[in-house]
């Protein structure tokens, strides 16, 4: 029976190779985007659920209840929490800390040779203790894995850091040097981290370095106001113990040790596996995203699945026939049914063979484009055997129950008309359906386009443009004055600055103000730390008094932005020159404000703008920041670097341009606007061939309609309005209905934006037209084919 429905099957295929072409490619463009955002959604999803206790593993965070009612929230905690927690909570079974540390220059020397070569490691190296590898799973090559981190300066590094230092994996018992002031030893290696997590640290210290390393850390070990975005503390709990029951026993036991803090911190827990997700401690993308996401590729099946309903409808008049004999001859409504099933089967086989193979062969350049390590694995075989059940189901169903009911007579005079009344109908809201989510798509490109465009040009207050950072490896004073002098006599060097950070960066650093000597305000200050140059440098506009100068050194003077003046109540920036200003985050320093600055964007436009002052502070510069002139680019970095590496001669060079470190700040929307965009352009495509099908179905089934209405003197232009408005009409529907739901969609998703676009009318009516304007287009073709053609062969052959 089977082997029956498979030649019929492929006979039909056969056919009507036009239409089944359509479905085919259709389904398979559908298919091929969803695997795509499944791949995509999956490997989010599976972000750091590989460790074998990830359902018990919870990292603690922080919020900080400010006195205005305001919360900021924190993804670091102090190293003491994990010892508080591991006391005096019995359902915590172990904890851990990683203290993850901003770069390091590496000499080592590779197997073989006697030559010491220098690597730079940027946020890839973390302190931590032995109970790092009981709470996570690694794979181990080399090492004691119970006891790698007991001493100080040993280190557990990765295969690919061990290749990369000594030229093998065989690196346990090496030594590698520090910043040319430590020697370590490795202890162990590890396999390479996946790239499903959020842990990217490649060598481990133990933690037990810290203390000979910074000994000035010493508030680090026992005060818990000592909170850093770079110091994370882990807990695993017991089997049988809940989130909920432990986070209620924090406030008690850190009650006591909180009371000089008047408040201001609480303490969670969060899941190891929602880490990823949640963008109030960094996390990378938000699981409504990825819902968001899920919903668009589920929507281009349907869309898919609407083409073969309508198509297999609308044939249904050119298999009346077909199915009329086969009842005579004995076959039953179920066996009708199921050989339209398996038809549909046989596409969708078909369709998704394609799709995976389109897949497969671009899946290199799609990984490029998002930046990403997207691969098929075996969770897609899984999907793919579900995804082709349900396109079945869908897209068969439906027409199998109709064509299967024909009554065998009026099957073979064709007369179908009485047997699904609403068929035409039907097809009509499914066409409609089907545009809404292209016009939906289509208005979400477009509006999401322009917020990145208006992202990337915005004016953030500062010039960003031909300013290079580059690290700098310690504060000495000496250096740090060599190399500005060296830099400064370049003609092509504009400015050069020494800073924490740029005006605008992922930093949360800022406390809390007293002003006039007067109660400590009750809203959070950011803090800028920068030298003389700095606001030269970045082209900070100075609105009063005077810029900071060289003997304004640690926070004895401060810069202060608008915002700051506006929580003060303060109107004329002139009225706040010269007075006392004690700021929390510079070890309350006592100082005078000197000047006000035009406000700058400390963060991404996802924020708004918060109060700030700028100080001097040498001991936290990080950063050169270099302004150079547009002009022999390559040939002055080449020159900076010769002056850097004579001021630093044991380290590396390396630098990076501060507008592309800025880009970076909206990759994540880049990247959804490029699979949004990519949908569109696939939709816009499915919907087409649907109405390509329908229009040449339509034609041919109107033929002698069409040949008489010529006779009788229609002109081609009334041929083509009677085949194409009908169409027309549900574009236009579709376009109504879509227009509200984009506009519903777009506003929400622009409230994740401090500053934003305006949704404007022509946006809508952009989209209105280019819908308008494929979907005439591609109807239109055929339309006129049939139009033009000779009405007494139309006639005669019908």
């Amino acid at each position: 029976m089977i082997r029956s429905y498979l030649k019929i099957a492929w006979r039909n295929f056969y056919k009507r190779p036009f239409y089944s072409l359509i479905n085919i490619f259709g389904l398979a463009l559908g298919i091929s985007c969803t695997i795509v955002l499944f791949l995509f959604i999956s490997y989010h999803l599976s972000f750091d659920t590989y460790h074998a206790n990830a359902k018990r593993v919870y990292r603690a965070v922080t919020e900080l209840h400010l006195p205005d009612g305001s919360i900021e929230y924190d993804q670091g905690t102090p190293y003491v929490l994990g010892q508080i927690l591991k006391q005096g909570i019995p359902a915590v079974e172990n904890q851990t800390v990683l203290l993850e540390k901003r770069t390091f220059t590496v000499a080592a020397t590779q197997s073989g040779t006697t030559k010491q070569n220098l690597f730079n490691e940027t946020e890839t190296v973390a302190f931590t203790d032995n109970n790092w590898f009981k709470l996570f799973s690694y794979n181990w090559i080399s090492g004691n894995q119970n006891t790698p981190l007991t001493e100080p300066y040993t280190a557990v590094i990765t295969a690919d850091l061990a290749k990369k230092y000594f030229n093998t994996t065989d690196a346990t018992g090496k030594t590698i040097r520090l910043d040319n002031k430590y020697n370590v030893t490795i202890t162990g290696v590890l396999e390479d981290n996946p790239k499903n997590t959020d842990v990217q640290s490649k060598m481990f210290l133990s933690l037990a370095s810290v203390k000979p390393m910074y000994p000035d850390m010493k508030d680090f070990w026992t005060d818990i106001g000592f909170i850093s975005s770079k110091n994370h503390v882990y807990v695993l709990l017991h089997d049988d113990q809940s989130l909920k029951a432990v986070d209620q026993r924090i406030p008690e036991i850190t009650k006591k040790p909180l009371e000089a803090y008047g408040g201001v911190y609480h303490f969670h827990l969060q899941p190891l596996v929602d880490i990823h997700f949640d963008n109030r401690y960094s996390g990378t993308i938000a699981k409504p995203l990825l819902l968001i996401l899920a919903t668009i590729g589920l929507a281009l099946i349907l869309i898919a699945c609407v083409n073969f309903i309508n198509m297999a409808t609308a044939q249904s008049l050119t298999r009346a026939k077909e199915i009329g004999t086969r009842k005579v001859l004995g076959s039953t409504q179920k066996g009708i049914f199921w050989q339209f099933i398996t038809e549909t089967a046989y596409v969708t086989l078909a369709a998704a063979a394609i799709a995976v193979l389109m897949t497969a062969l671009f899946l290199p350049q799609l990984n490029s484009w998002l930046q990403l390590p997207l691969a098929i694995n075996k969770n897609l075989i899984l999907f793919l055997g579900v995804l082709i059940v349900l396109v079945v189901f869908i897209a068969g169903f439906y027409p199998a129950v109709i064509l299967s009911r024909f009554k065998p007579v009026n099957a073979l005079k064709n007369i179908i008309s009485n047997i699904n009344p609403t068929s035409k109908l039907s097809r009509g809201v499914l066409i409609v359906a089907q545009n809404v989510v292209a016009q939906v798509l289509i208005v979400c490109t477009l509006i999401i386009t322009l917020q990145v465009k208006f992202l990337k040009n915005a004016n953030l207050g500062f010039n960003k443009d031909a300013v290079i950072m580059l690290p700098v490896p310690n504060n000495d004073a000496a250096k740090l004055s060599f190399l500005h002098n060296e830099l400064s006599a370049n003609p092509d060097v504009k400015n050069v600055s020494f800073c924490y950070r740029p005006p605008s960066s992922t930093s949360d650093k800022g406390g809390t103000i007293r002003f006039d000597n007067k109660p400590w305000e009750k809203f959070a200050v950011r803090s800028v730390i920068g030298d003389e140059n700095y606001t030269k440098t970045f082209g900070l506009q100075l609105l009063a008094g005077r810029n900071i100068t060289a003997t304004d050194t640690n926070a004895t003077a401060y810069l202060v932005n608008e915002q700051l003046l506006l929580k003060l109540g303060i109107k004329n920036p002139e009225q706040i020159i010269g007075r006392q200003l004690t700021d929390g985050d510079f070890s309350d320093k006592n100082g005078i404000i000197v000047g006000v600055v035009k406000d700058f964007h400390i963060h991404s436009l996802h924020d708004k703008i918060d109060p700030a002052v700028i100080a001097s502070k040498s001991a936290l510069y990080e950063y050169a920041a270099v302004k150079i002139s547009g002009q022999h680019q390559s040939q002055t970095i080449n020159a900076i670097q010769q002056k850097w590496q004579v001021a630093f001669p044991q380290n590396v060079f390396e630098y990076h341009f501060l507008d592309e470190q800025l880009a970076d700040f909206y990759r994540k929307d880049e990247m959804i606007n490029k699979l949004i965009k990519t949908s569109s352009i696939i939709a816009i495509v499915i919907s087409c061939l649907g109405m390509l099908g329908l229009i040449s179905l339509i034609t041919v089934q109107r033929t002698k309609e069409i040949g008489i209405r010529k006779v009788l003197g229609a002109s081609v232009s009334n041929i083509v309005g009677l085949l194409t408005g009908s169409f027309l009409k549900l574009i236009m529907i579709a376009i109504i209905i879509g227009t509200p739901i984009a506009w519903w969609a777009m506003h929400n998703w622009l409230q994740n934006f401090a500053y934003r676009i305006e949704i404007t009318w022509w946006v809508f009516g952009l989209a209105a037209v280019v819908a308008l304007g494929i979907a005439f287009l591609t109807v239109s073709i055929q339309a006129i084919r049939a139009a033009i053609s000779n009405p007494v062969k139309s006639i005669r052959n019908n």
